[in-house]
């Protein structure tokens, strides 16, 4: 499985608390799954506004952080406060310092 899965903040989130969540997302599948594999199968890039997130999955723990991080958003923002959409990995473009740039399929 690789996907890449797009988070869209609605209003204006605080950057340094949505990177926060992504930390505590991976930090928790790395508890369940360790250091090394969850970092060979997840990754991700934030806009610098923090009005968008993208998290490359690339397995099953890579997943398990996708989820985690969507639920830390759901806990912070409410269920209205963000949308997710996956990819499938060919639609991204590559990802770019300063900020993330997906086409719409």
């Amino acid at each position: 499985m690789e996907i890449i899965v797009r988070f869209k903040f609605k209003g204006q989130p605080d950057p340094e608390a949505v990177e926060a969540d992504v930390a505590l997302a991976i930090f928790a599948a790395e508890c369940v799954y360790g250091r090394p594999r969850v970092r060979m199968e997840t990754s991700y890039l934030m806009d610098d506004d923090g009005k968008a997130c993208v998290v490359d999955v690339r397995g099953e723990a890579g997943e398990a952080a996708a989820r985690i991080f969507a639920g830390l958003a759901a806990a912070r923002l409410g269920e209205h406060g963000y949308e997710v959409r996956q990819l499938p990995k060919a639609v991204a473009t590559p990802l770019t310092p300063g900020g993330s740039r997906l086409e719409e399929p």
